[in-house]
């Protein structure tokens, strides 16, 4: 079976396609370690996407705080402020547009320490918080 390259030019290059699939594994060597590479990069950008994370300041707080949040889907997100006796001072709902936002929570709280659970479906991060 004959294999037709194509060339083509673009702004970034020369770009190679095949104008068939190659059948089984008649892939040439270059080609194979190049369909492994992108295998690897794809899973390997699912994984840090999949990586949640928040930033908490100013911490020690008074009555405010900004959560800065990164990794979340788009959508709702469980926001609980808990106690250091394991009890929940509050519990909200938040909406995350893009999924990585700058949340403004405001509170009453009395000086201890707390800490901040944001959730969203199998993710999870706590941080402390010291509220003077």
């Amino acid at each position: 079976m004959k294999e037709f390259i194509i060339l083509f030019f673009t702004f970034l290059g020369i770009c190679k396609g095949f104008a068939q699939n190659p059948v089984g594994n008649n892939l040439p060597d270059s080609l194979q370690n190049t369909k492994a590479t992108v295998q690897k990069k794809s899973a390997d950008s699912l994984f840090i996407k999949d990586k949640a994370s928040v930033k908490l300041f100013p911490n020690p707080a008074k009555n405010k705080v900004e959560l800065e949040v990164k990794g979340f889907e788009a959508g709702l997100i469980q926001l609980q402020i808990i106690g250091i006796t394991g009890k929940v001072e509050r519990n909200d709902q938040r909406l995350l547009v893009s999924g990585d936002e700058n949340i403004v929570v405001m509170f009453s709280l009395k000086p201890g320490i707390y800490f901040i659970a944001v959730q969203q479906k199998q993710q999870m991060v706590k941080k402390k918080l010291v509220v003077q």
